[in-house]
């Protein structure tokens, strides 16, 4: 989910620019461009759900951007990028940025596919019109093969729309016309968020630096956009993104810079068909919401962060799923976001438990020196 290293600084200017389409599930969702300060990117994951010997489990983050998530200058700069982070089948811990002059997202004449390409074709994906598969194939000096995520449920908007048609924002939280701080404007009425694949069976084939990384385990693909860096608007953002035993989930919660409106957003599915997929403002609704209760403390890039989070989604029925989740390996790590494989366990409270592997983010665009609770 909203993810989110390269910095800008830099001055590529742009070879290609397409209109955004939101009227296309894979967008492009936003004109992005060097004097503005917009972002718009593609992420996917995959994680496997068995440990490396040295107890970290495989897993890989990709994310394919227009933009730069954290803007500290008056550039949009460098505009193309694409980030891979995460552990191979030994454990070992691999990242590379690759930034590009061009970049090229556009739906197929036929609209069965959109296809998105970063440099000469050094990058691309295809995505399929029914939002079941997401393919990233690399063919650059530093990495080649493919990352193949699949589907076992639906995609889903951030407040649990179906379909393209269905608003991609969070605006009907506010629709009360309740006073916003020009964060919460962004946050609530401008920024994007389509879960194209909230869970399912994936691959990784890849070789990077010039060793072979490959494993399956569970996939994930989102988008997210918006007119803003995130430290324009952001304060906090926890995520959590899983499949535990039968249940898969993912979760989000966050701060306003400025503002009290809080938000939260969870979409848990068992056996791939949704028991909930929601959004709410935190604090004003007790059901049918999920909450992210982060512990601990590390000192880790200048900041303590959290080592534990802990996560209950209360449904409609009032019935409780919780999960427990320990950190285990941290990559990236920078003041302003860490994200980590963790082991999770937990279930239907009062009902079988499972354990398995995911991921837990804390974004800190603010770069305050302890993690906050959201609330």
């Amino acid at each position: 989910m909203l993810h989110f290293l390269t910095l800008a600084f830099g001055s590529l200017l742009p070879l290609s620019v397409v209109a955004a389409d939101l009227k296309n599930w894979e967008g492009p969702h936003i004109d992005v461009a060097p004097g503005n300060r917009a972002i718009d990117w593609w992420y996917t994951q995959v994680v496997s759900q068995t440990a490396a010997p040295n107890g970290i489990p495989p897993s890989i983050e990709i994310v394919l951007k227009h933009g730069n998530t954290f803007q500290f200058s008056n550039l949009n700069t460098p505009l193309y990028s694409v980030e891979i982070n995460g552990f191979d089948q030994d454990g070992a811990a691999f990242a590379q940025t690759m930034v590009f002059n061009t970049s090229l997202v556009l739906p197929t004449p036929s609209g069965a596919t959109t296809i998105g390409t970063w440099g000469n074709n050094e990058i691309t994906f295809i995505a399929t019109e029914d939002r079941k598969k997401f393919t990233i194939n690399f063919n650059t000096a530093d990495a080649t093969g493919k990352v193949v995520i699949n589907t076992e449920s639906s995609a889903r908007t951030g407040c649990g729309g179906l379909d393209v048609t269905d608003s991609p924002f969070f605006s009907d939280l506010v629709s009360d016309k309740r006073k916003l701080t020009a964060a919460e404007v962004i946050l609530f009425q401008k920024t994007g968020w389509r879960i194209t694949i909230p869970g399912g069976p994936s691959t990784v084939d890849l070789v990077l630096g010039g060793k072979a990384v490959q494993f399956s385990g569970a996939g994930y693909k989102d988008s997210n956009w918006g007119p803003n860096a995130m430290n324009d608007f952001v304060e906090s953002w926890y995520v959590l993104i899983a499949q535990v035993g039968p249940w898969s989930f993912v979760t989000f919660s966050g701060s306003p810079s400025t503002g009290t409106n809080s938000i939260n957003s969870g979409h848990l599915s068992y056996n791939g068909v949704f028991v909930t997929s929601q959004c709410n403002i935190i604090g004003e609704r007790t059901t049918d919401i999920s909450v992210i209760t982060p512990s601990g403390e590390v000192v880790d890039s200048g900041v303590v962060a959290p080592t534990t989070f802990d996560l209950t989604f209360i449904l409609p029925n009032a019935k409780n799923v919780s999960f427990h989740a320990e950190n285990i390996a941290v990559n990236p790590t920078v003041s302003i976001y860490h994200r980590w494989t963790a082991k999770f366990s937990g279930g239907a409270v009062g009902k079988e438990q499972y354990e398995s592997y995911g991921i837990t983010e804390w974004m800190n665009p603010a770069n305050i020196s302890h993690w906050p609770y959201i609330q």
